[in-house]
C-alpha cells in the first residue's frame, strides 16, 4: 500500500548504476492496470465490517483535502497524496488543481529537483549505498518470505539477488519505497506528488521541501538504528507479496479516491500483520517514526510559511489521520483545520 515516504527510488537506482527498472513477473500490467473499485474479498483474512469499526476510532479518518487557517487568519491548504502514477490517481479534482495554481508556496515531503551541478554529479557516487565490506548474511530478523520478495525486487531492478548482502539497510530500504506498479510508466508519468510539483511550478510557486531526499536512508544507516532498519525492511518488503491481487490494487485506489484514509490505515496494519505473522507490532514501530515523528518534523518546517498563508501542503495521505496525525497536530498548535469534501468522497 506504500502509504508513507516519497523517494524516487527507481530514478536513484538508474542513476547509481542499477540498470533498467523492471517489475517482478508477478507485478504485471494485468495486476497494475485496474480501475478503482471496492472488492470486499480483497480485505481477507480481515473483514470490511471489522476494519470500518477500527477506522471509526481513528480521528480525522475521512478526507484528503483540508483548509488550514493560522492564528493570524492566513489561509493555506493541506492535501493527502497517494504515491502512485496511475492515471486515476493523477486526475486531481478541479478545486485541488485550482488551489495548487493559486499557491505561492508548495510544501512537499521532498524536492527531487537537484539544486546544482555538484548535486547532480554526487548522484553517481554510490559509495555510501554499499556496506564497507560485503556481509555473508542480511541483517538478522528479516522475515524469510520477505527476504525472498526483496531479492526478487532487487533482481528486477538490476541490482541482483545478492543486493541484501551488498547494500546498506538504508539503501536497500530506499529501493523498496517505490511501488512496482509505477515501473511501467517511470520516466513518462510522475507519481501524484510529482504532478502536484509540476503544476505548482508552472503556476509560479516556490517549493519548500519538508525534509532532505536522503533522510530516511541516512536514518536507517545511522548507528543505533539497526533494529529499526530491520522493522522497516520487513514492512516494505511485505508490500512485495507476490500473492497481491488486482482486486487489492483496485480497492486501494477506490478507498483513496473516496477519502477513506483511516480505513486504508486499518487495512494496511491488518494485511501487514497477517503477512509478517505478528500482532501489528512491526508496522506500529515503523509508523511511530515514519508517520508520527515525521509529522511533527514536517510541521516544524512548514509552520513559518503557514503563518503567512498561501501554502499548498502535500504529504502522503497516511500522514493526515490519527491522534499524532498532521490534522490533530496542527489543531493542537493553534491552527484551524477544516475538511473540504470532494466529489466522490465518503461522508465523515
Amino acid at each position: 500500500m506504500q502509504g508513507a515516504g516519497v523517494i524516487v527510488a527507481l530514478a536513484a537506482a538508474q542513476l547509481l548504476g542499477g540498470g533498467a527498472a523492471q517489475a517482478q513477473d508477478w507485478a504485471s500490467r494485468a495486476l497494475c492496470d485496474v480501475a478503482p473499485a471496492l472488492h470486499e474479498d480483497a480485505f481477507a483474512p480481515a473483514s470490511l465490517e471489522a476494519l470500518r469499526a477500527e477506522a471509526a476510532e481513528i480521528p480525522h479518518a475521512t478526507g484528503r483535502f483540508w483548509r488550514v487557517v493560522a492564528p493570524s487568519g492566513a489561509v493555506s491548504h493541506l492535501w493527502g497524496t497517494m504515491h502512485s502514477a496511475d492515471p486515476a490517481i493523477l486526475a486531481l479534482p478541479g478545486l485541488v488543481e485550482q488551489r495548487i495554481a493559486d499557491a505561492r508556496l508548495l510544501a512537499l515531503e521532498i524536492d527531487p529537483i537537484l539544486p546544482s551541478r555538484a548535486a547532480f554529479d554526487a548522484q553517481f557516487d554510490s559509495a555510501d549505498w554499499y556496506r564497507a565490506s560485503p556481509a555473508e548474511t542480511v541483517p538478522a530478523g528479516v522475515h524469510p518470505d520477505v527476504l525472498e520478495w526483496i531479492r526478487l525486487r532487487t533482481k528486477g531492478l538490476g541490482w541482483g539477488r545478492g543486493a541484501p548482502e551488498r547494500l546498506t539497510p538504508g539503501a536497500l530500504a530506499e529501493l523498496l519505497l517505490a511501488d512496482p506498479c509505477n515501473d511501467f510508466s517511470a520516466g513518462v508519468l510522475p507519481v501524484q506528488d510529482g504532478r502536484i510539483q509540476m503544476l505548482g511550478l508552472i503556476g509560479g510557486a516556490e517549493v519548500l521541501p519538508l525534509e532532505p531526499p536522503e533522510r530516511i536512508r541516512h536514518h536507517l544507516d545511522s548507528p543505533g538504528n539497526a533494529a529499526f532498519a530491520v522493522h522497516f525492511l520487513n514492512v516494505y518488503g511485505a508490500y512485495l507479496d507476490p500473492e497481491t491481487t488486482p482486486e487489492e490494487i483496485a480497492t486501494q485506489r477506490a478507498l483513496y479516491l473516496s477519502g477513506e484514509i483511516g480505513l486504508m490505515l486499518a487495512w494496511d496494519r491488518a494485511a501487514l500483520s497477517s503477512r509478517l505473522g505478528d500482532d501489528g507490532a512491526t508496522v506500529d514501530r515503523v509508523n511511530r517514526h515514519l508517520l508520527d515523528a515525521r509529522n511533527q518534523a514536517f510541521i516544524d518546517v512548514a509552520r513559518p510559511a503557514l503563518a503567512e498563508g498561501g501554502v499548498f501542503l502535500a504529504v502522503g495521505a497516511f500522514h493526515l489521520p490519527g491522534k499524532a496525525g498532521m490534522i490533530a497536530r496542527l489543531r493542537a498548535q493553534g491552527f484551524s483545520v477544516t475538511r473540504i469534501p470532494l466529489p466522490g468522497e465518503a461522508p465523515t
